[in-house]
């Protein structure tokens, strides 16, 4: 063999050992060394990631492993476990790192690779050791949920090493006319397995709040038929699927097997919904209507606006309008970086608006600004992410931005729950004080019918005994000169027919104006009226019982009043041999009772409307019966000063 045979041979062997002449040989880029593994928990990845971007997308694996070897691979400069790249157009961008399990370790290595962005379109692992090039095939949201390696709200990739192999990973990605900008975190598997359970934990409470909060205000909607609490739960419904989506979670569990709907964007989709529900909510929450605000068009024309563009953007994916891909997403991000301030300063002005006026919606306004201002600061730190990651500039923090929405939501319901329990309460004390009012004005206005019925009573009476009275008076002195003169059976007849009528004159007059009331008590008022009925035709018994005391003028006017009526009534009855009549005073109230043996009869509506309308002035009760033995009324009347032991 020749020395230059020789040469070439060791050349060889060199080669092959060093692995520069292996496809499946592992060379890092400057400033990437493999991550060693000395401590459980999360292991950082800082410094050792190196990034190559593919403007073309169509390299292969071999292609993008040869352009690491001649060290076309940058170094990511990330402060941080976020990866930003800003905008991406078509290209593909791939991620190096190489993972080292010391030789020495007592055995394998488990470990989870996460990438920390549920809504990348495609993805892709490849583990490169000297074995070869092995895969678990492309996933993402454009494919089923089922095609995950792990099963995740986010991509997480297991990795397992032999203890003193080394592997580097290759990691793929494509997200075409869109943001990309995720974190990239790698977790010994207990770890990740606890901080997920952890995650998915919170979630659940997450969850369980808002299903509570929309049971209630379900029940609150059929009970009280407010509509704010439409609108309420349905902020909450596109608040939260906002949320879902962002996460991966919506994914995850409320469509796995259709990844279609990822195209349609609906985190953005679910913004747009989220500001109509949430400024139809606002102004049923301040109570902004057409009447009491300048501004009231405006919000109605915005939330049409939004509701026009949601339609719109739903249709263009629905009916697959060629070329969405490449303007889509820019329309839709541009349209919410729009929306939010218009929405924001609406709502600003609104709450100006409102606060301006000297109103008891004070505090309801006050109470919705303090959740506003957790939510814009809430938008806002969203906002600034967002334009960093445009930028492909690197954060000082590795927060998600539906972690941020999630915790805004979460404070903004509890200032919102307040503020509907304090509104629901003032509007209760609302509606009590007009339904008072409202009864006072019926009573009043009761009051003054019967007080008029009185005086026309009384004037009825004046007339009978200073009108009629003194004719019927005259008509008895002719007929009794007449008799005199030329006694007869008929003109005695007349005499006494006359004096029964003057008779039944003046006890008509007594019951229409009782003069001595004013003078005596209820009780004997009722007991003399109760004497002069029961002189003629069907007897009257009065029983009174307890120590009388004074009901004031107007109210014993009223007791006498239904005390009369109830007698007349109860001797007008069929059949009606007795009527007794009792009047009992105990220590808090009074009560008046009419009884009588007649045939059983239902009074007519409108003098059981009557009795009524007088047992409301008297502020008592009233008590019909009607049985086969008869038929009785009872009154119940408070008395303000009762008996002192």
């Amino acid at each position: 063999m020749s020395i230059s045979m020789e040469r070439a041979y060791f050349l060889w062997i060199f080669l092959l050992l060093t692995g520069f002449g292996n496809a499946q040989s592992i060379r890092q880029p400057a400033g990437v060394v493999p991550v060693r593994f000395d401590i459980g928990g999360e292991v950082s990845l800082r410094g050792h990631l190196a990034y190559l971007i593919d403007s073309t997308g169509q390299l292969s694996i071999q292609q993008v492993m040869e352009r690491q070897r001649t060290g076309q691979f940058q170094t990511s400069a990330s402060l941080t476990s976020r990866q930003d790249f800003g905008y991406s157009t078509t290209a593909t961008h791939w991620l190096y790192f190489a993972l080292k399990n010391p030789a020495n370790a007592p055995q394998s290595i488990r470990l989870m690779l996460e990438i920390e962005y549920a809504n990348l379109d495609e993805l892709q692992l490849y583990a490169v050791d000297e074995t070869g090039i092995h895969t678990a095939g492309p996933t993402g949201d454009r494919f089923r949920y089922a095609q995950r390696p792990y099963q995740n709200n986010n991509y997480v990739f297991p990795i397992s090493l032999r203890a003193g192999q080394q592997a580097g990973y290759y990691l793929r990605m494509k997200q075409p006319h869109a943001i990309l900008s995720f974190t990239m975190q790698l977790w010994h598997r207990p770890a990740f397995v606890a901080a997920d359970r952890g995650e998915y934990f919170l979630w659940g409470i997450y969850v369980g709040i808002i299903l509570i909060l929309l049971v209630l205000n379900l029940v609150m909607l059929l009970a009280l038929r407010d509509w704010i609490y439409a609108w309420y739960s349905l902020y909450l419904h596109f608040v939260t699927m906002h949320i879902f989506s962002d996460s991966g979670l919506g994914f995850q569990y409320l469509w796995p097997t259709v990844p279609y709907l990822n195209e349609f964007s609906p985190v953005y989709l679910y913004v747009w919904a989220t500001m109509v529900t949430q400024l139809a909510f606002m102004q049923y929450f301040i109570r902004q209507n057409r009447q009491n605000s300048r501004l009231f068009g405006w919000v109605s024309a915005f939330k049409i606006s939004v509701t026009a563009a949601l339609a719109v953007s739903i249709a263009v994916h629905w009916i697959k309008v060629p070329g969405r891909e490449t303007y889509m997403y820019k329309l839709e991000s541009l349209a919410t970086t729009c929306f939010v301030p218009m929405m924001a300063l609406l709502m600003i002005l609104s709450l100006y608006e409102k606060s301006r006026k000297k109103h008891p919606d004070d505090r309801v306004v006050r109470y919705y600004s303090y959740a506003l201002t957790v939510q814009f600061s809430g938008y806002a730190l969203v906002a600034f992410m967002n334009f960093c990651q445009v930028r492909g500039w690197s954060l000082p923090f590795d927060v998600e931005s539906y972690a941020i929405m999630g915790l805004s939501v979460l404070i903004d319901i509890v200032f919102f729950t307040y503020g509907l329990t304090y509104r629901y309460s003032q509007s209760s004390a609302q509606n009590q004080q007009l339904e008072l009012d409202l009864l006072h004005n019926q009573q009043m206005a009761q009051r003054q019918v019967i007080t008029s019925l009185e005086t026309e009573r009384q004037r009825l009476a004046q007339d009978l005994h200073d009108d009629i009275g003194p004719l019927l008076s005259t008509a008895k002195g002719f007929l009794s000169r007449l008799f005199r003169t030329k006694p007869s059976d008929p003109l005695q007849q007349a005499q006494m027919l006359i004096d029964e009528a003057a008779d039944e004159l003046r006890t008509l007059a007594h019951q229409l104006m009782p003069r001595q009331l004013a003078e005596q008590s209820v009780a004997d008022a009722i007991a003399e009226v109760s004497h002069k009925l029961g002189s003629r035709g069907v007897p009257v018994q009065f029983v009174t019982l307890g120590e009388a005391r004074p009901l004031g003028e107007q109210r014993g006017q009223l007791l006498f009043s239904l005390a009369t009526q109830l007698i007349r009534n109860g001797r007008q009855h069929p059949q009606a041999t007795e009527v007794t009549v009792q009047l009992l005073y105990h220590e808090h109230h009074l009560t008046l009772s009419v009884e009588d043996d007649g045939q059983p009869v239902h009074a007519p509506d409108a003098d059981v409307a009557h009795l009524r309308a007088k047992a409301e002035l008297l502020r008592a009760e009233l008590l019909i019966d009607t049985n086969d033995e008869g038929n009785s009324v009872m009154v119940s009347v408070l008395i303000a000063n009762p008996v002192r032991v």
